[in-house]
């Protein structure tokens, strides 16, 4: 018998620890005024000041990981099975009815399913996965069916088999059937092959492809689909039960034609808790309760609505107001300062945290001068000061951008971290160490590259980017002598310039699908982030030899030969990379108390099927 403590992929995500922690949050400076391009209204005001925090934080959840010494061990003989128990279920407790409005932090991108992150916030109450993590739960490794009823595993530690509801139906009351499981992992992993998805990349939160190939899955009869995996591997889980890999219709897609995606939300055919209503670009985005779900009695609420909200004071405000009970995925465009004051001014409002789950970086351009030299990269990496830009965004709550986040197995030892080029500091343990300033006037001297350089910075306009852009403008331009034009974008327009690879470098950021290299350094030569490196769609860019280290480390079954090979890829980002990391990110989520069912954890892309009001909403 597989014992399920080992092939699980519970071992593979993060395990929560909840605890309570005491911050005393120090506000940082405003930032001088600055000359921004602006090509869409923006918040005139960059950096806010917030009142000293000095009471205790009502409930913070830092996530950590135990070293999975067994993710990569051989199956032994025996089979493992999950079932349906799993899956979400009505509960007596559960009160029906009500409408539910949600911050969205951007705007539905106009992108095909299983490319963006942004979009899938939109897509995941409409969809269903093959495989799910539970947000009923604060346990962060529980994966439980999403479409399918029950899994196993057979022998050989490879080979999947899940069963489907046979009550299952996609909005135009086809059927769905194994088919699509076969065709949505195909369209996951070779979108080439079909004509509707050609020259599609997938995202790099959809990570199927780590761990399976074209062709390795097929229908057995229409309720039973047999997948099998490359090798053992505990993160193939992970993957597919990310909000991003979400099952498509193989009837609409082929048979038709029709990619679904933004482009066109009213030709999306759907199967999950809720249906499309309406969309209005840039404002919001309507969903209803579908009545046709095959879970009984599921969702509980009558409907969403998701509004598009990029100016942090509008959701302060909305919050307070009782218009938004929560953000429909850990993204709200509050900062940390503005999070944890707003937890502290409402007693009907929880803030839950968790991470790191995502990072904030510099994207360079590497088709374009000068960031085509690997050495002005590496002058940019070690002139920013993440210190100044973490206290001043965060008042220290971010981490700083190490390769590889401190305090996991495939962690660097702390001396390593203390002196690393880039993110060491001075003596007084704050100021930027001076070294790193003069190594990188000495690479900016040996290629010929004076002061008064004029370059443009891009900032879509969310999250902590224009921000965060506006300190690494000045610190750029006080350590290396560039003449900087700061340029924020609304967010889809942000995301056009970097696909058409119409940018010099901006201040972007991005998330793992699980605490593990597989998806740190994914990230790194698969999916978008080597694609805007590269200079835009289908052209890329990742740190040489990367990839073949990858490879090597993802099979690597004995934990400390990983180990070393991921720190080796590391040092690789480090020396060579383009997008090297300014801080790694612990999100929040707001909940307002009436909210139900809403755990301590949350997760990106819920489907919100489980949650209810009371009192109602």
């Amino acid at each position: 018998m597989i014992s399920r403590s080992l092939m699980s992929p519970k071992v593979l995500v993060l395990t929560p620890l909840i605890l309570l922690l005491f911050f005393t949050v120090a506000c940082g400076s405003s930032a001088p005024a600055e000359q921004v391009v602006v090509e869409k209204e923006v918040v005139k005001e960059v950096i806010k000041e917030v009142p000293v925090i000095k009471e205790v934080v009502k409930e913070v959840i830092v996530v950590a990981t135990s070293a999975p010494a067994a993710v990569r061990s051989e199956a032994s003989a025996g089979t493992e099975s999950g079932s349906a128990e799993g899956q979400a279920k009505a509960i007596s407790e559960g009160k029906y009815g009500g409408i539910v409005n949600m911050v969205q932090y951007a705007d539905v991108r106009q992108r095909l399913i299983h490319q963006s992150s942004v979009l899938n916030m939109n897509m995941a109450p409409l969809f269903n996965n093959l495989v799910e993590y539970n947000p009923e739960t604060i346990d962060g490794q529980d994966i439980r069916c999403g479409l399918c009823t029950s899994w196993e595993l057979a022998e050989d530690g490879v080979t999947y088999t899940f069963h489907l509801p046979d009550n299952a139906t996609w909005s135009d009351g086809v059927p769905v059937t194994a088919k699509d499981v076969v065709f949505s992992l195909e369209s996951m992993v070779n979108p080439d092959q079909f004509p509707a998805l050609e020259g599609r990349s997938t995202s790099t939160h959809c990570n199927t492809a780590l761990y399976f190939d074209s062709g390795n899955s097929r229908a057995i009869d229409d309720q039973t689909v047999e997948v099998v995996i490359n090798f053992p591997a505990g993160g193939f889980f992970p993957a597919v039960a990310n909000h991003t890999c979400v099952l498509i219709p193989e009837h609409v897609v082929v048979g038709q034609g029709i990619a679904q995606g933004g482009k066109d939300m009213p030709a999306l055919v759907t199967s999950g808790p809720f249906r499309f209503v309406d969309y209005d670009k840039e404002v919001s985005v309507e969903y209803t309760r579908n009545n046709d779900y095959f879970k009984d009695g599921l969702p509980y609420i009558d409907g969403m609505k998701h509004f598009v909200m990029a100016d942090s004071g509008r959701v302060i405000a909305a919050f307070k107001a009782g218009q938004v009970l929560t953000s429909n995925q850990s993204l709200d465009n509050l900062s940390p300062k503005e999070a944890l004051q707003l937890d502290k001014e409402m007693d009907n409002l929880t803030m839950h945290w968790a991470g790191p789950i995502s990072m904030l970086y510099l994207l360079m351009n590497t088709s374009v001068a000068p960031f085509d030299s690997a050495e002005v990269r590496r002058a940019a990496q070690l002139a920013i000061d993440r210190t100044e830009i973490i206290e001043t965004i965060s008042g220290g709550v971010y981490k700083p951008g190490y390769p590889l986040p401190k305090g996991f197995w495939y962690s660097y030892d702390d001396d390593t971290y203390d002196n690393w080029p880039g993110f060491r500091t001075a003596a007084d343990g704050v100021s930027k160490h001076p070294d790193d300033i003069a190594e990188a006037q000495s690479l900016l001297k040996k290629v010929g590259m004076g002061s008064g350089f004029k370059l443009v910075l891009h900032a879509r306009n969310c999250c902590d980017y224009p921000n965060a852009a506006v300190l690494v403008k000045q610190q750029l331009e006080n350590a290396l002598g560039w003449d900087i034009t700061l340029k924020v974008m609304e967010s889809g327009a942000g995301f056009d310039a970097y696909w058409a690879g119409d940018y010099q470098f901006a201040v972007q950021g991005g998330s793992i699908f699980m605490n593990d290299p597989d998806a740190i350094f994914a990230r790194d030569i698969r999916g978008t982030t080597p694609q805007w490196t590269g200079g835009g769609r289908g052209k890329y860019y990742a740190p040489p030899g990367m990839d073949e280290v990858f490879d090597v480390q993802v099979r690597e079954s004995d934990q400390e030969t990983r180990k070393a090979l991921v720190q080796k890829m590391g040092i690789m980002r480090d020396d060579a990379g383009a997008n090297p990391y300014i801080y790694w990110v612990d999100r929040h989520h707001a909940a307002e108390d009436r909210l139900q069912n809403f755990p301590s954890l949350t997760y990106q892309g819920m489907r919100w099927e489980h949650i209810w009001c009371d009192p109602a909403c």
